[in-house]
């Protein structure tokens, strides 16, 4: 059996869950038969007839409205947890085309990889997966490291992040990076990216690389761009002298993470407070400075990315 075919027959997968319209439908229609007795109780003892019959229309539409909305996002939901099991290359069946945009849309297209990051208590014993799910505390703070091996693939190489940490590798290149959060309103993230590079005068250096605080509000869930999670402004010492005094520094601006000779690690602070899906959506890209590239590495607001690396002589 594959490791796709294990991750699908995974009782989280499985377990039969029916949407909140079918499974409360028995005690609306209670509901609706107790108000509407109560109402031809009241007109049986008033002659305002009308009035009470225009209350039990009004209730009837409002319990219709409910159902028809948390059947929704349900459905919603559900469709975003069925893509978790899907194929972990990328192949063309997993293009989509969207169009230039802000908001449920993207400013590219093609092929992507998609990751999902899933907020629970607990999973069980969830074992390897060559798939695109991972999962992380739902009220807690996550380690997520990241690679970049250059003759490997996108997988999840530990999706039980519920003990603290997992771990994800990226296909070799550079990508444009968007995210949004999905399933119920009300849940948030902040992600705190960080990187440990070796450096001459202290040995090692940890740095913030940025942040990003997605929330999941009410309404068509927004994408985001997250490249500042992935390309750098780094200083580094790479020469001393005797006395242990840097003597030559080397400066990378806005540049890919994986590509900086210094890097020792990277990982993803996950904070997560109450959301259950992350979407987290990488499309392969090249640094193009004149951004007349159709798949530029580009900013959120459509500039193109830069990047540098200078050394300096102190």
């Amino acid at each position: 059996m594959s490791l796709e075919s294990k991750d699908r027959n995974h009782p989280f997968y499985n377990k039969p869950i029916l949407p909140p319209a079918i499974a409360t439908v028995h005690k609306l229609i209670i509901f609706i038969c107790q108000i509407f007795y109560i109402l031809v109780m009241k007109a049986k003892q008033t002659s305002h007839n009308n009035i009470y019959l225009v209350a039990f229309v009004v209730i009837v539409i409002i319990v219709v409205a409910v159902i028809v909305l948390e059947n929704q996002n349900y459905l919603d939901s559900q469709a975003q947890f069925s893509r978790a099991s899907a194929p972990s290359s990328i192949t063309s069946a997993d293009v989509d085309t969207v169009s230039t945009g802000i908001g449920n849309t993207l400013p590219v297209s093609g092929n992507h990889y998609n990751l999902n990051i899933i907020g629970t208590d607990n999973v069980g014993a969830v074992g390897d997966s060559q798939g695109h799910t991972m999962f992380v505390l739902l009220n807690g703070k996550t380690k997520v490291l990241m690679t970049q091996d250059l003759n490997g693939e996108f997988k999840v190489t530990d999706r039980d992040g519920t003990d603290g940490s997992a771990s994800f590798n990226i296909a070799p290149g550079k990508y444009n990076i968007y995210a949004r959060a999905l399933g119920k309103p009300g849940g948030n993230t902040k992600i705190d990216a960080w990187g440990e590079f070796t450096d001459a005068q202290d040995g090692t250096s940890l740095q913030l690389i940025g942040y990003v605080d997605i929330t999941r509000t009410k309404g068509t869930s927004k994408w985001v761009n997250i490249n500042s999670l992935f390309y750098a402004d780094v200083t580094l010492c790479v020469e001393v002298n005797d006395l242990g005094e840097c003597v030559k520094k080397v400066v990378y601006d806005d540049y890919w993470i994986f590509d900086i000779d210094e890097l020792l690690n990277y990982w993803w602070e996950y904070n997560n407070k109450g959301l259950k899906l992350l979407q987290v959506r990488f499309y392969e890209c090249t640094l193009d400075p004149t951004g007349t590239k159709e798949n530029y590495c580009r900013w959120g607001d459509g500039s193109p990315i830069v990047s540098k690396k200078t050394f300096i002589d102190i």
